[in-house]
């Protein structure tokens, strides 16, 4: 037993030395911290603390990352001015197109070379599903502290609109970015317009009304003939009329709604008649509240501000035109009238030939009447008196009106023209006052050298 004690005494003692090394031990730690702390203040163990972070955060900044390219945004300042914006996906992963970033921007100038406009890439992210990404791009203008021109707008936006309706036809690097596809216009001042149908040959009809649609213009096209077929049946359009549709988006976007559709009806036999117009006019605003447009709400939602063009308007609201009163015929004349003549022929002279004589009546003109001027048309000859003279056989019904060449000139008596012309015509008819004393001064003249012979 007392050798068993023995043993167990250096273990003892060893424990006892442990504990007393580790109670010295304590002491001092604790002796050392709370020189420390009367050494340092609070103040200055949280500026220590913070400076250990920022070392630790520089630290991991500078060394390189062995992780992927998670994406690229532009700066807010160019994104804002950036008012043109499009988008479209590549079919490649988002690490390797961010180290490309300028060849991209030169391969989408070289493509829409806009005049006094240059390509920004604003955003290159993942598109959510793997090996795509989703690039967005804008138009700044070129310098950046000038506002573009309204040519310059108007070029952009037709070629981004030819280039969304043919679905992209961007070419890019093809080793680098593989071939774009949905191909979108994210926004463009002044909004856009697209005309997905063919426009008619004889050219664009007039606006009769448009009407508003919670849609967007990428869910137009996909459905627009279903959208043409039951606007045709809602009109009420007959088999020779069809409606032609403009689509319109405010903010110049193609995915984002609502948008504005713009109806044409018009005729393969011509322009609507006004009475047509009408009827139309009446279909639109009484079919909205009832029959939404004749449009399926589960596919185009309800029909909203319905609105008449100011065509249609004014063609509805017309006053018809007044036709003017008929002019009242004027009362014929009494036949009693002396001005009105006889149209019995004078006798006085006669169209035909002299039968004594054998000669045509003379050429010389009456020397009452003027010389005729020349007609288009032959009528009957002209009386001594100037005036008309026509067969009775052939006697109008109505009686003959003055000749406008007439001249009433003063003249010999009624009495002694009747009594010359009656015997005139009694010794040689056909032959005027003048002539008849020329030939009865030559008879004279024959006797008188006659008598002389004799």
């Amino acid at each position: 037993m007392g050798k068993l004690q023995g043993q167990r005494l250096p273990v003892q003692q060893q424990q006892n030395n442990d504990g007393v090394a580790s109670r010295t031990f304590c002491e001092r730690c604790s002796f050392a911290f709370s020189r420390i702390g009367l050494q340092f203040s609070f103040k200055c163990s949280a500026v220590l603390l913070l400076s250990v972070a920022v070392f630790l955060s520089s630290l991991f900044w500078i060394l390189p990352r062995t992780d992927k390219l998670s994406g690229f945004d532009a700066k807010e300042g160019i994104k804002q001015a950036a008012t043109t914006q499009a988008y479209f996906r590549l079919e490649k992963p988002v690490s390797d197109i961010v180290p490309h970033i300028t060849r991209l921007e030169y391969d989408i100038s070289e493509e829409i070379a806009i005049p006094y406009m240059k390509v920004s890439v604003l955003s290159v992210q993942e598109a959510g599903v793997a090996n795509q990404t989703n690039v967005i791009f804008g138009f700044l203008p070129d310098p950046v502290d000038s506002s573009s021109t309204p040519v310059s707008l108007s070029l952009l936006k037709s070629a981004l609109l030819e280039l969304y309706l043919r679905d992209t036809n961007l070419t890019l690097t093809y080793s680098i970015f593989g071939q774009p596809s949905s191909f979108e216009v994210l926004k463009c001042p002044g909004g856009i317009t697209m005309m997905p149908d063919h426009i008619p040959f004889w050219g664009l009809s007039d606006i009769l009304f448009n009407f508003t649609l919670h849609s967007s213009i990428d869910e137009i096209r996909e459905n627009f003939t279903a959208l043409k077929e039951q606007l045709i049946v809602g009109l009420r359009l007959s088999h020779n009329e069809d409606v032609f549709l403009q689509i319109s988006n405010e903010v110049g976007s193609t995915k984002d709604p609502p948008v504005i559709v713009e109806a044409s009806v018009y005729s393969d036999h011509g322009s609507l008649q006004p009475q047509r117009l009408k009827q139309l006019a009446q279909i639109i605003m009484g079919s909205v509240p009832t029959s939404n447009l004749g449009l399926d709400n589960s596919v185009f939602g309800k029909v909203k501000q319905v609105n008449l063009s100011s065509f249609l308007n004014r063609t509805v609201h017309a006053v018809p035109p007044t036709l003017p009163p008929a002019p009242t015929p004027a009362p014929a004349p009494a036949s009693n009238d002396p001005l009105w003549p006889s149209p019995s022929p004078s006798p006085a002279v006669s169209s035909s030939p002299s039968p004594a004589c054998g000669k045509e009546p003379s050429s010389s003109p009456s020397p009452i009447a003027d010389p005729p001027s020349p007609v288009t048309n032959s009528g009957p000859p002209l009386s001594s008196s100037g005036i008309a003279a026509s067969p009775s056989s052939h006697a109008p019904a109505y009686p003959p009106k003055l000749s406008p060449r007439l001249k009433l000139s003063p003249g010999p008596s009624p009495q002694m023209s009747s009594s010359m012309t009656s015997s005139s015509s009694s010794f040689a008819p056909g032959f005027s006052f003048k002539e008849l004393c020329l030939f009865w001064l030559l008879g004279l003249a024959v006797l008188h050298i006659l008598g002389w012979t004799w």
